[in-house]
């Protein structure tokens, strides 16, 4: 994980540069745009220690809480992959998103190197229960709800994560998806920072 930590700590200053300048680049404008970070390890292994979960920051003005953050975030722990990513998809899609604007996006960008333990409702500490489907079929339904917390054209999700249990799952079931495939245990690196963004943009 020290890899991918470390990246997104060099990028958090600039993404909202970043960002706005792709967008720029592709004609495009957004209003606001906010950030919620939702860092993860192994609950299986980490338990309440496995997941970090920032509040929105609306860039650019809370630039600074943001990078404050991001550099707050320490990668240690965790055991052998695979890791509790599909847990914090669903905490990120039941985050609180702003229902205003009819062209608002709601974008998930899930950044890994490693696949993912099926949901196991046991290892989810209880505080984090209700927003945490019990397993895969559930989550599915999260994602494609309608009436939840995502609206139905507005969101997206976007991986860069390996194939495999999980990752691969989703990419191949859920709607509005775009996979990345990246190398188990591989880290990451400076060029898909920029899929990301370039990603980001794509999407609005």
């Amino acid at each position: 994980m020290t890899p991918i930590i470390d990246a997104v700590k060099a990028n958090a200053l600039g993404f909202y540069d970043d960002v706005q300048t792709n967008l720029t680049e592709k004609g495009k404008n957004v209003d606001e745009l906010r950030v919620r970070v939702i860092a993860f390890r192994d609950f299986a292994a980490d338990g309440d220690a496995a997941l970090q979960e920032s509040p929105f920051f609306a860039l650019p003005g809370d630039r600074e809480d943001f990078s404050q953050f991001v550099d707050g975030l320490i990668a240690e722990g965790g055991g052998d992959s695979p890791e509790s990513g599909l847990e914090a998809v669903a905490l990120a899609v039941n985050s609180p998103w702003t229902t205003r604007g009819d062209r608002r996006r709601q974008v998930i960008v899930v950044w890994t190197d490693q696949p993912a333990h099926a949901l196991d409702a046991s290892l989810v500490p209880p505080d984090l229960r209700d927003r945490v489907p019990t397993d895969f079929s559930a989550l599915t339904d999260l994602w494609e709800d309608a009436q939840g917390p995502l609206g139905a054209s507005s969101k997206r999700l976007i991986l860069f994560a390996p194939d495999g249990p999980g990752w691969s799952d989703i990419s191949g079931v859920w709607e509005n998806v775009v996979h990345h495939p990246s190398q188990a245990g591989g880290g990451l690196s400076d060029v898909d920072y920029g899929t990301i963004v370039d990603s980001i943009g794509n999407s609005v």
